[in-house]
C-alpha cells in the first residue's frame, strides 16, 4: 500500500523561504502588519501555503479574501427532527458554495441564543442562518445594524425587514382543520405551543378560521396552549383534556407535541383514527412505522434550505447592487395516512 502524502508545516514553509516558523505563524494568523512583515513578504508566504497545500490553507485563503467561509446556523434544539433535518440540508448546500457550518441549539432561550451569536461572530463567520426564541427581537435588531447578513428561517420577525423563508403556517392549519371536518368530525382540538411566535399563533389563527368558516364555534376546552420548557410534562394533561371533552380529533403543531401526544392517546385507551383521528406538523419517520400511522403536514424543508443558502450567499457575495430583502413564503404538503386519510 503506497504511504500518504506526509503534511506540510509550517516548519516546511518557513525552511523553503528561508524565514523562521515564527514569522510564518504571524502572517497565518493575520499579525503580518503588526509585526511588520512586509506586504512582499507576506504574499510569498500567502503563496507558498497555497501551492503545497498545507494544512490550514484555509486561513491563507481567509486573509486573501477577507472571508472564512464559514457560516454559523442556530436552531431549537438539533435533537429535534426536524431542527436535524435543517441542519442536514444547509450543510449539503453551504458545502457546494465551498463553505462549511457550524451548528448549535438555542433550547428557545435568547439569552442561549445570544452567547451562541456572539461565539460566532467572533468566529467571524460570514453569515448566519438563525431559528430565533422569542422575545430575541433586540437581539436581531442589533444584528442587522452591524453588517452581518443573516436570514431567518422558520419564524416570523415583525418590523425586523429580514431575510426569511418561512412556510405559510395559516394556510397549512387551516387546511388540516378543513380535512378533518371534511372527514366527519365534529370536535376538532388543536394542541399548540410557543403561542407568542407568529408561526405558531398562524397556526392557531388558521384552525380558528377554518372552524368558522365550516360554522364552528371555537371550544377553549379543546384548545390547549403549552409552553416549550414543560411541554413533555403537560402534553398528557393535555390530550385528556380535549378527550374529557369529547374531542374526536387533535392537530399537534409540532411533531414533539405529535409523537409524545399520540402516546398519551393509546394510553388513554383511544383508537386512532375511530375515536381520534390525529393530524400533526412536521412529518418525522415514526409517524410512518407507527401502530396507525399518522398523517402529517410535511414542511418542504430541502426547498427551504436551498432559498435560505441562496439567500445567504448572494447577501455574503454583494455582487449584485441594490440588494432587495427576500422574504419567501412556502407551502406545505399533506403526507396522507391512515390517521385522518
Amino acid at each position: 500500500m503506497a504511504k500518504g502524502k506526509k503534511k506540510v508545516t509550517s516548519k516546511d514553509i518557513a525552511m523553503e523561504l528561508g524565514i523562521s516558523r515564527s514569522v510564518v505563524s504571524f502572517v497565518l494568523n493575520g499579525k503580518n502588519k503588526e509585526m511588520r512583515i512586509s506586504d512582499k513578504l507576506t504574499k510569498k508566504v500567502l503563496d507558498l501555503v497555497e501551492t503545497r497545500n498545507y494544512q490550514a490553507n484555509h486561513i491563507a485563503k481567509s486573509l486573501k479574501t477577507g472571508k472564512t467561509y464559514t457560516i454559523g446556523l442556530i436552531v431549537a434544539d438539533i435533537a429535534n427532527p426536524f431542527f436535524a433535518q435543517i441542519a442536514s440540508e444547509i450543510e449539503k448546500e453551504v458545502i457546494k458554495n465551498g463553505y462549511s457550518v457550524f451548528f448549535c441549539s438555542s433550547y428557545e432561550n435568547k439569552n442561549n441564543f445570544n452567547f451562541q451569536l456572539e461565539n460566532f461572530k467572533n468566529r467571524q463567520v460570514d453569515g448566519l442562518i438563525l431559528i430565533p426564541p422569542m422575545n430575541s427581537d433586540k437581539i436581531l435588531t442589533k444584528l442587522g445594524s452591524q453588517n452581518i447578513p443573516f436570514v431567518i428561517m422558520d419564524r416570523i420577525i415583525e418590523n425586523l425587514g429580514a431575510n426569511s423563508v418561512n412556510i405559510n403556517n395559516h394556510k397549512a392549519a387551516y387546511d388540516a382543520t378543513t380535512r378533518l371536518i371534511n372527514n366527519g368530525r365534529k370536535k376538532v382540538a388543536l394542541i399548540n405551543v410557543n403561542k407568542k411566535l407568529i408561526t405558531m399563533s398562524n397556526r392557531t389563527n388558521g384552525y380558528i378560521d377554518a372552524l368558522a368558516d365550516n360554522g364552528m364555534e371555537v371550544n377553549p376546552h379543546l384548545l390547549q396552549q403549552l409552553n416549550y420548557s414543560n411541554v413533555a410534562e403537560h402534553v398528557n394533561k393535555a390530550v385528556s383534556k380535549v378527550i374529557f371533552n369529547n374531542a374526536d380529533a387533535i392537530i399537534f403543531t409540532t411533531n414533539k407535541l405529535g409523537v409524545q401526544g399520540i402516546q398519551a392517546i393509546n394510553n388513554l385507551g383511544k383508537r386512532i383514527p375511530e375515536d381520534i383521528a390525529v393530524i400533526s406538523f412536521d412529518d418525522t419517520s415514526a409517524y410512518a412505522v407507527a401502530k396507525t400511522s399518522i398523517t402529517a403536514i410535511k414542511q418542504p424543508v430541502e426547498q427551504m434550505c436551498k432559498e435560505a443558502v441562496r439567500i445567504l450567499m448572494k447577501s455574503i457575495d454583494k455582487s449584485e447592487d441594490n440588494i432587495d430583502t427576500e422574504q419567501i413564503i412556502l407551502d406545505a404538503s399533506f403526507i396522507l395516512r391512515e390517521s385522518c386519510p
